[in-house]
C-alpha cells in the first residue's frame, strides 16, 4: 500500500514537473516574441525618424503611419503622433497635424511630447497667419513646458511673434486675459516697447513699474529697468556687420532696395530688443566684381566687423563668400540661388533656396499633388536654365517620370516655332507607343504621319512643360506655348512672380493657372503685410518691394542669431547654422542642413491674375 501511494506521488510530481516545463517554454516563447515585436517597432520608427531628417517626409510619413495602424499598442505610438504631426507641418498638411496632436494629448496627456506639440501648433498658426493664436500657444509652453530648454526656445519664438506680429491692440486685449504669470511678462515687455515707440511714455512706464513689482526672472527685469532706463533705445555693446551692395550702377535698384529693408530693420530694432547695438558699415560695390571683392577684403581686415552682408548678382556674391570663408567670418548671401554658393565653406550662408531645391520641390508639387508623370522643359541656354532644368530632370527621373524632351534656346525667343512643333512631334511619337491604350487622336489618325503644325490637334499626353525663364521672356513664349495647343500644366521659376498682370489681360490669359517655385511670397491682404508696408512708408518715405523686403529678412534673420548669443564670429556662425525655423515676411527660412542653404520654396499659382500660394 504504501509503494503504491509513493509510486502516485512520484507519478504527480513527474506531471507537475512537466507541466511546469511546457509553461516555461510558451511564457519564453511569448517573451521571445514580444522582444522580437518590439525590436521592430524600435527599427521602424528610427528608420522613420532617419528619412525625417533626410528631407523626405512622405517617405517618413508613410512609415509613421504603419506604426499607428488600427489600434496599435506600443511603446513609441505617442512619439509616433508627434512624428506624424512632424511631416504633416513640413508637407504644409496642417489639419492632419493637428489632429494627430489633438490624438497625442488626448490619449497621452502626461507624454513629454505635449509640449512639443503644442510648439507645432504655434508654428502652423503662424503660418497660416493667426499670429494671436501662435503667440498663446508659445506662452502656454513658457508657463506649462517642464524642459527649461523648451521653455527658453518657446519664449525666444513667443518674443518675434509677440513684438513684431501682433498690433498693439491685440497686446493690449493678451495683457487683460492672460492669467500665466512668466507669459503675462513677456506680453507686458513687449506691450511696454509698443507704448513708448507709440510716444505713449506714461503709459509705457505704468505697465513696467507694475511688473517690476512682481517676483521676476532677473534677466526680464534687466529688461525691464533698461527699457525704463532709455524708453526704447538699448545701451548695449556695439556689434559691427558689414554691408556691401551695388548702390550706383547697373543694380542700383536692386542694391538700393536691400540696404532700405536692412536700414528699416535697424530702425525698428525688430528680433533685437534688449541685445547689442547694431552698426552697419555700408560699402558700394559700384556694380562692379573686381570693386566688390576690394571692400569686402577691407572689411575683412577689420577685426570688430562681425559678418558681411551681400551682394545681388550671384558671380559677385560668390566670390565675396569664398573670401570670407577663407578669413573665417561669416557671409549672409540674401538674394543668391545659384547653385554651390552654400558649399562653399561652413562660414557661407545662402538665404534663398538655390536652383536645384526649388526645381526638385516643383517635381515633387507635380508629382504628388497634380499626379504628372510626363514632362518636356524649355529653358534660355544660361546657367540659370541649364541648373533649373537639370535640377527638375533629375528630380522626375529620381521619382519615376519621364521627360519627353528638353529644349534650348539663344538669346531673345522671338519665335520658338521650331522648338514647339519639335515638342509636339516628341509628344506623338511618345503617343503612339501608347496609341492602343490611350487612343488620342481620332479615328483613322495614325500618330506617325501627325504634323505638328497642325495645331488644332491637342497634345494631351504630355502633363507639363517646365519652363523656367527670365522675366523678359515670359512675355514672348507665355503666347506662343498657347498657340500650339499643349493640353497640359505650365510650371516655372521664381520670375514667374508677376505683380502687373491686372495692367496685361492679354499676358493674363496666356499665364493663368502656371504653378511655380519661389523663396518670396506676400499676401498683400495679410494684416501682418499691411501694418509692416503701413510702417515702413511712414519711416522710410518708399512702398516696400521685393528688394526691401529680402533686406528686411536678412537684418531680422541676423539679429535673431545675435540675441541667440552670436556675438562674435565663431558664435554668429554657430548660432545661424542652427537657424531652423524663422519666420521671415517673404517666407520662412531653415538653414539647419550640411550646405547652410534655406532649404523652405514657396510652391505659387496665378489664379485670376493674383500670385496664391499652394504650400
Amino acid at each position: 500500500m504504501q509503494s503504491m501511494r509513493n509510486y502516485f506521488l512520484n507519478t504527480r510530481k513527474i506531471v507537475a514537473a512537466g507541466l511546469l516545463l511546457l509553461l516555461s517554454a510558451a511564457l519564453g516563447a511569448q517573451e521571445k516574441l514580444a522582444s522580437r515585436l518590439a525590436l521592430e517597432v524600435e527599427t521602424t520608427f528610427k528608420r522613420g525618424v532617419e528619412v525625417f531628417n533626410a528631407g523626405r517626409h512622405e517617405e517618413s510619413l508613410a512609415i509613421f503611419d504603419v506604426l499607428l495602424q488600427a489600434n496599435a499598442k506600443h511603446p513609441r505610438v505617442a512619439a509616433a503622433l508627434y512624428m506624424k504631426a512632424r511631416c504633416g507641418y513640413h508637407l504644409n498638411r496642417f489639419e492632419m497635424a493637428r489632429a494627430a496632436i489633438d490624438d497625442l494629448e488626448r490619449n497621452y496627456p502626461k507624454s513629454t511630447y505635449v509640449p512639443h506639440g503644442h510648439v507645432l501648433l504655434g508654428m502652423i498658426a503662424f503660418h497660416k497667419d493667426e499670429p494671436l493664436e501662435a503667440a498663446v500657444e508659445f506662452l502656454w509652453i513658457v508657463e506649462t513646458g517642464r524642459a527649461f530648454a523648451l521653455r527658453h526656445q518657446a519664449a525666444e519664438w513667443a518674443r518675434p511673434v509677440l513684438e513684431d506680429y501682433l498690433p498693439i491692440t491685440d497686446l493690449r486685449r493678451l495683457r487683460k486675459s492672460y492669467t500665466g504669470p512668466k507669459g503675462a511678462m513677456l506680453v507686458a515687455l513687449a506691450l511696454a516697447r509698443d507704448e513708448m515707440a507709440l510716444g505713449n511714455r506714461d503709459a509705457g512706464e505704468k505697465i513696467i513699474d507694475e511688473s517690476l513689482r512682481t517676483n521676476l526672472d532677473p534677466a526680464l527685469r534687466k529688461e525691464f529697468e533698461q527699457l525704463r532706463r532709455t524708453g526704447g533705445e538699448t545701451v548695449a555693446a556695439v556689434l559691427r556687420l558689414g554691408i556691401v551692395l551695388p548702390l550706383t550702377g547697373i543694380d542700383t535698384e536692386a542694391g538700393m532696395g536691400i540696404y532700405r529693408g536692412l536700414k528699416y530693420a535697424q530702425l525698428t530694432g525688430a528680433n533685437n530688443n534688449g541685445g547689442p547695438t547694431i552698426e552697419f558699415v555700408v560699402r558700394d560695390s559700384e556694380s562692379n566684381l573686381l570693386r566688390a571683392l576690394k571692400v569686402t577684403q577691407d572689411l575683412l581686415e577689420d577685426q570688430t566687423i562681425v559678418a558681411i552682408i551681400g551682394e545681388v548678382d550671384n558671380a559677385t556674391t560668390g566670390a565675396m563668400a569664398a573670401l570670407a570663408n577663407a578669413k573665417g567670418v561669416p557671409f549672409i548671401a540674401p538674394v543668391a540661388t545659384e547653385n554651390g554658393i552654400g558649399r562653399l565653406g561652413e562660414n557661407v550662408f545662402q538665404l534663398n533656396a538655390d536652383r536645384e531645391r526649388k526645381a526638385r520641390a516643383l517635381a515633387e508639387y507635380a508629382f504628388t499633388y497634380l499626379n504628372a508623370k510626363t514632362f518636356v522643359t524649355l529653358a534660355p541656354q544660361d546657367d540659370y536654365g541649364q541648373q533649373m532644368a537639370d535640377g527638375f530632370s533629375a528630380a522626375v527621373d529620381s521619382l519615376g517620370g519621364e521627360i519627353f524632351a528638353q529644349k534650348w534656346y539663344y538669346g531673345e525667343p522671338q519665335d520658338l516655332g521650331r522648338i514647339f512643333k519639335s515638342i509636339r512631334m516628341a509628344a506623338f511619337r511618345r503617343a503612339y507607343k501608347d496609341s492602343l491604350k490611350l487612343k488620342l487622336f481620332p479615328a483613322g489618325t495614325n500618330p506617325k504621319q501627325m504634323d505638328p503644325e497642325e495645331v488644332n490637334i491637342p497634345v494631351t499626353n504630355l502633363n507639363a512643360i517646365f519652363m523656367p525663364l527670365p522675366a523678359e521672356d515670359i512675355r514672348l513664349v507665355a503666347g506662343q506655348r498657347a498657340y500650339f495647343n499643349f493640353q497640359s500644366a505650365i510650371m516655372g521659376g521664381e520670375n514667374w512672380y508677376l505683380t502687373d498682370l491686372a495692367k496685361n489681360k492679354e499676358l493674363q490669359r496666356y499665364v493663368e493657372g502656371t504653378i511655380f517655385a519661389s523663396d518670396y511670397f506676400i499676401d498683400p491682404e495679410s494684416a501682418r503685410y499691411k501694418q509692416f508696408r503701413n510702417d515702413f512708408r511712414v519711416r522710410m518715405g518708399a512702398t516696400p518691394e521685393k528688394w526691401e523686403i529680402f533686406g528686411y529678412d536678412t537684418a531680422n534673420l541676423l539679429f535673431k542669431a545675435i540675441q541667440q548669443g552670436g556675438s562674435s564670429r565663431l558664435q554668429l556662425r554657430q548660432a545661424l547654422a542652427q537657424m531652423e525655423t524663422f519666420i521671415g515676411m517673404k517666407g520662412e527660412i531653415n538653414l539647419r542642413n550640411s550646405e547652410n542653404v534655406n532649404s523652405k520654396v514657396n510652391i505659387l499659382q496665378i489664379r485670376n491674375g493674383q500670385i496664391v500660394k499652394l504650400r
